[in-house]
């Protein structure tokens, strides 16, 4: 891998974010959206309710950003160099898939902490929600642990990319909302259904958000249960770096690649 060829595609990401309104609405139009929304619907359930769920919500939507953007961001860019037809050109020229790749996964970890600091901005003005005065030692534990996740559910996406092209683009805004539900981000694991419960204690996600929630009132964090999440992760992103890897040489074989869509 060469530093120099990562840093061209960096640089080819950013001036192409700059000139393109809709990946700067991806960084401040949705999240700002979600916390309007989110943060109105808890205040009207605060008035309701001596327990104090803005601090919980707001918690949940403000770490939820990571997975959303590091998993949504590495599809979206690669599907930009499909619509583009460069990606044809980019495998022409000496870059590796692996280079691509650790552009792809730097660009979803920058727009995710410029997400990350434009919804804590104004979450603190709208509602004094500031993440800062809890565990910051925990929080970065959870967002590590949310990165790896984005990661990997990228890639694995990626894969069905480069081995079916833009037939399935739908995939890049998909999957991360059907893992929402069952990840316990603005509820605890217990108020779901049995059936339910048994598939979100699996997901890695669930047991950061119950962690976040720990934390935001001040409990400890249940060591086992980060582990757990943290290993699981981490194997996730090996098993969908391999899947990946052997989907780009497979389209490269088949000339899937070269072929017009």
């Amino acid at each position: 891998m060469k530093l120099h060829r990562v840093k061209a595609m960096l640089l080819n990401y950013y001036y192409f974010s700059l000139d393109s309104l809709d990946r700067l609405f991806d960084i401040f139009y949705w999240p700002i959206i979600d916390i309007f929304i989110w943060g109105f619907m808890t205040f009207y359930i605060q008035g309701l309710s001596e327990y104090n769920i803005l601090n919980t919500v707001l918690g949940g939507i403000v770490l939820w950003i990571f997975l959303w953007r590091t998993s949504q961001d590495i599809v979206v860019y690669l599907l930009e160099s499909f619509w583009s037809r460069s990606l044809y050109h980019l495998f022409s020229s000496p870059l590796k898939s692996s280079e691509l790749l650790t552009s792809l996964l730097v660009t979803g970890f920058v727009r995710a902490f410029a997400a990350f600091g434009v919804m804590l901005s104004v979450s603190y003005l709208l509602y004094h929600f500031n993440v800062f005065i809890y565990n910051w030692f925990h929080f970065s534990i959870l967002i590590s642990i949310l990165l790896i996740m984005g990661w990997g559910m990228g890639m694995l996406v990626s894969s069905f990319i480069f081995l079916f092209g833009t037939r399935v683009q739908v995939l890049a805004w998909s999957p991360v909302w059907v893992l929402q539900p069952f990840s316990c981000v603005f509820y605890p694991l217990s108020a779901l259904p049995s059936w339910a419960a048994k598939i979100a204690i699996v997901l890695p996600t669930t047991h950061v958000f119950e962690q976040m929630r720990a934390t935001v009132h001040g409990q400890p964090l249940n060591v086992p249960s980060v582990i757990y999440a943290l290993v699981v992760s981490i194997i996730f992103l090996c098993i969908a770096a391999y899947i990946v890897s052997w989907a780009v040489e497979s389209s490269r074989r088949n000339g899937k690649l070269a072929k017009a869509e």
